[in-house]
């Protein structure tokens, strides 16, 4: 019997038989590995299938990258899950299109475990933006709510560094496949969402990054989650694609609302006007998700920094405003190398976060 994943690469790689054809094929044969190269099997003389779509499945044709993504998972120890497997997320499975195969890294089944929250926005936030998504996030993070997001600069990078800050799981959505990580100045975070969660992808390793991948995986961001949250981006942003595939899929829409003249804050406008729940406090979603809410505040504890770290963070609290890296480098006279460690350590600890480009700002 052909290997499982080789099964599954020929069957998802099959010409003339598309998603919705695989999906028919797959109610009548969920098993990939009885039927690809096995001419005895009924499938090829009782199922209607075209000519070139049978021989490719007969002949147990690999698609080009085959040999290329099979070694990567098994030099970088990467895990998959097919559509058949019991362990395969079960929200994923109810959607229209479905990945046949998802890999993964880090320990999905316990990420998935309890309640997920997608959270999405623009990758050039306001300052009003970062500061908010950190704020509504961590009460929730705090009670174990994991983060869904797609790992892109600007909102989904506080999202993430929100979750691990507060202790919680955190699964990021990659448009590429897991070997590439993008954008590559979110290395490290992704380091650390695989020992918070998970780290996903439909895309096979080592398979080329294309533009339209990114729209594409919104569906599974929102799929993920019990609920939606947009924190800014225009009308035209992969954010709102993520709304609308949470509209799609029935799951609960929230929206930030923003300044008018903000350009950012068209979409999630825009998504309250048409009918998402506004949201002004986390305990707005608090309640909706299940949720205690508490009425006492916990005393929120200062962690302890090193020098280094200070000096950044005095320099923000004196300035009010967002600093560059480039301006850090100058007023604070550190390298590259240690700049950028100390500035990841103080995001990790919920004190700053990444603005628009490649600044910073307190939150």
């Amino acid at each position: 019997m052909i290997d499982k994943l080789k099964a599954w690469l020929c069957l998802k790689s099959a010409p003339e038989l598309g998603i919705k054809g695989t999906l028919e094929l797959l109610k009548r044969y969920p098993e990939p590995r009885e039927f690809v190269g096995n001419s005895r099997h009924e499938l090829f003389t009782e199922y209607p299938l075209k000519h070139t779509t049978k021989e490719y499945l007969l002949s147990a044709s690999q698609p080009p990258i085959a040999e290329r993504s099979i070694t990567l998972l098994n030099e970088m120890d990467l895990h998959y899950l097919t559509l058949g497997d019991p362990e395969y997320p079960t929200a994923l499975k109810a959607i229209s299109e479905p990945p046949l195969i998802l890999y993964y890294r880090g320990d999905l089944a316990t990420a998935l475990q309890g309640i997920s929250l997608a959270v999405v926005g623009t990758r050039k936030p306001s300052a009003y933006g970062v500061q908010m998504c950190g704020k509504l996030l961590k009460p929730l993070c705090e009670k174990g709510v994991c983060i869904v997001s797609g790992l892109a600069m600007g909102i989904d990078t506080v999202a993430h560094q929100s979750a691990i800050s507060a202790g919680s799981r955190t699964i990021a959505v990659l448009a590429s496949g897991l070997e590439t990580i993008y954008p590559p100045m979110n290395r490290i975070l992704a380091e650390r969402i695989i020992r918070n969660g998970a780290v996903i992808s439909e895309y096979e390793p080592g398979s080329k990054l294309e533009r339209w991948n990114f729209p594409d995986r919104n569906r599974i961001i929102s799929a993920l989650a019990q609920a939606v949250l947009v924190i800014e981006g225009p009308v035209d942003s992969g954010a709102m694609l993520t709304a609308r595939f949470a509209i799609e899929q029935g799951r609960p829409l929230y929206a930030l609302p923003g300044n008018i003249n903000n350009h950012n804050a068209q979409g999630p406008n825009q998504l309250i006007r048409s009918g998402a729940n506004l949201i002004s406090s986390a305990s707005d979603l608090q309640s909706d998700l299940g949720l205690s809410t508490d009425d006492v505040q916990q005393l929120e504890i200062v962690p302890v920094l090193s020098a280094e770290e200070q000096q950044i963070y005095d320099l923000l609290s004196r300035e009010q405003r967002e600093i560059s890296f480039d301006e850090f480098m100058l007023k604070t006279g550190f390298g590259f190398g240690k700049l950028s460690s100390t500035l990841l350590t103080l995001e990790l600890k919920g004190l700053i976060a990444k603005s628009s480009g490649n600044s910073f700002l307190k939150v």
